[in-house]
């Protein structure tokens, strides 16, 4: 049996990862999320995830796209059907863009009518 070699003062992952023969053995020395990682994504990638998130939960919403950025492709389209499709594909429904788009209308007039009320002054112009 050969000895194993590792460097303390230059670890790293992928040092570790031959070090400890993980090669061709995957199922039996990763724990099952990172081997499940390993599967879908690859050694490098697993490995990255790794380093930056070992030891954190890491919540994967239902959504890839916020719905500001749906909400503003959207917006750019006038005809109703493909607004849908959009939405749609985005994972949102049509109705639910569309009140991120009223909403967000409505907090623009907001603003604005703050806006006039602080150029006018309080009582108006006086004019």
């Amino acid at each position: 049996m050969t000895t194993m070699t590792i460097d303390l003062d230059n670890l790293n992952e992928e040092g570790v990862y031959e070090a400890f023969r993980v090669e061709g053995n995957e199922s039996e020395a990763l724990n099952d999320s990172y081997l499940e990682l390993y599967g879908l994504i690859g050694r490098d990638a697993m490995l990255k995830l790794f380093k930056y998130f070992r030891g954190d939960k890491i919540e994967c919403p239902m959504r890839l796209y916020r719905p500001d950025y749906i909400a503003d492709l959207v917006s750019q389209t006038p005809e109703r059907r493909e607004r849908a499709k959009i939405a749609r594909a985005g994972g949102y429904t049509i109705k639910f863009i569309e009140s991120v788009l009223t909403k967000r209308r409505k907090a623009t007039e907001t603003e604005e009518d703050l806006h006039e009320y602080h150029t006018r002054g309080m009582y108006g112009s006086g004019a």
